[in-house]
């Protein structure tokens, strides 16, 4: 009896999904059938793009296929009130080339954490630290240039060197690198030149982001997650060689060591002092008590990774004669208290405030050697300085 009273139900049921899948189907071979005729790509703009055309350095998309860094952020891009790309491919304001005789120019380089991923482009610390040492020295000569690109290793910065940051002729070079260089380590068949883990363009949209229908939905249900790059790692990985589970993952870490982090490391400070740029390195921040944005590397291994990596900055330091911002070690519960809100929206990455405190801790490594340059006093450092807040640099 029970069997027969749901039979009638068990048939409605695959009668409404039957009907479904057929309609959407049909709705998605039909818009596939529309796009193909190349005449109505204004009105399917509304679906976005399945991926940004890697193979272009235009259109749709904010990144590009680059032959020596992998990829590169496509010049003029721009999302209204968020984003903006220059001409030169990098994050903030237009940049004058050649380099004006009066300005003094700083270059930070790194990944996410530098670019400000996440963040309008005006909240990300170069833009901020620009603003601390041009109200700080009462000048605005001081020019910062936001050279950060999401997921960068230290080994795409290297690479980059050639093309996109020394013909901006800096004065000064910031590098802040630590997290990404982990992420080879997890993969299988570890190399040090990241052959195993960085994949060249693939011209293949990702997963789901194929269908009209997906990405139609995801723009209607999540307007401010959805862009044409959000799934930009699963194009830029070799993801067929990242095990399935974190034991297997740990194992690699484990087994592989932070060597092609220091190399290449140490090859851009000596790269760029050997240009007669100034070199500053900084230790990187981890806040271990909130959420890990990335789930590619068990938890447990990020402070022992992120430990190790600074050891070799700071030992770099030492090497190269090159000042350390320590900022792994800045007082980011004071800075917390003075902002009123917490600085770090996740366990690497900060808001706003989080990035005005990081240009300010910054600036008070920077300050010294500005003055010298531009052969003025030194300004008093923030409340956040190990040298306290009104002490001059030695």
């Amino acid at each position: 009896m029970h069997v027969t009273r749901t039979r009638p139900l068990l048939k409605a049921t695959l009668v409404v999904c039957g009907s479904v899948l057929l309609t959407v189907g049909v709705l998605e071979l039909s818009l596939r059938l529309v796009d193909a005729t190349g005449r109505f790509d204004s009105a399917l703009a509304i679906f976005g793009e399945p991926r940004p055309p890697l193979d272009t350095r235009g259109g749709n998309g904010m990144y590009y296929a680059h032959h020596y860094s992998a990829y590169a952020l496509k010049p003029g891009y721009e999302r209204a009130g968020f984003e903006r790309i220059n001409a030169l491919g990098l994050r903030g304001p237009e940049v004058a080339t050649p380099k004006p005789p009066d300005t003094y120019r700083i270059v930070a380089v790194g990944g996410s954490t530098t670019f400000g991923v996440y963040l309008p482009w005006q909240s990300a610390y170069p833009y901020q630290l620009q603003e601390v040492l041009r109200k700080r020295f009462g000048t605005d000569r001081i020019e910062v240039i936001n050279a950060g690109l999401t997921g960068s290793t230290a080994a795409e910065t290297y690479h980059r060197l050639p093309t996109q940051i020394l013909p901006l002729q800096p004065d000064m070079v910031i590098v802040y690198h630590a997290f990404n260089d982990l992420l080879p380590r997890v993969f299988n068949d570890y190399q040090d030149d990241y052959y195993h883990f960085r994949r060249s363009d693939p011209n293949n949209p990702p997963g789901l982001t194929r269908f009209y229908l997906y990405r139609l939905a995801l723009r209607a249900l999540s307007p401010s997650y959805f862009h044409e790059n959000y799934n930009l790692a699963n194009i830029v990985w070799k993801t067929e060689n990242l095990p399935h589970t974190d034991t297997q993952r740990a194992r690699n870490f484990l087994t592989s060591d932070n060597r092609a982090f220091r190399m290449n490391m140490d090859n851009v400070v000596t790269l760029l002092q050997a240009k007669n740029i100034d070199v500053v390195l900084a230790s990187f921040a981890l806040e271990p008590d909130i959420w890990h944005w990335q789930e590619i590397i068990p938890p447990y291994l990020w402070e022992l990774g992120i430990g190790a990596n600074n050891e070799v900055i700071r030992e770099l330091a030492t090497q190269h004669a090159a000042p350390l911002v320590p900022f792994a070690e800045a007082p980011f519960a004071r800075g917390s208290a003075d902002y009123g809100e917490p600085l770090f929206d996740d366990s690497i990455h900060m808001g706003p405030e989080g990035n005005r405190f990081k240009a300010e801790v910054f600036a008070d490594t920077v300050a010294p050697l500005l003055a010298a340059r531009l052969k003025v006093p030194v300004p008093p450092a923030s409340a956040y300085s190990v040298r306290g807040p009104a002490e001059p640099a030695p």
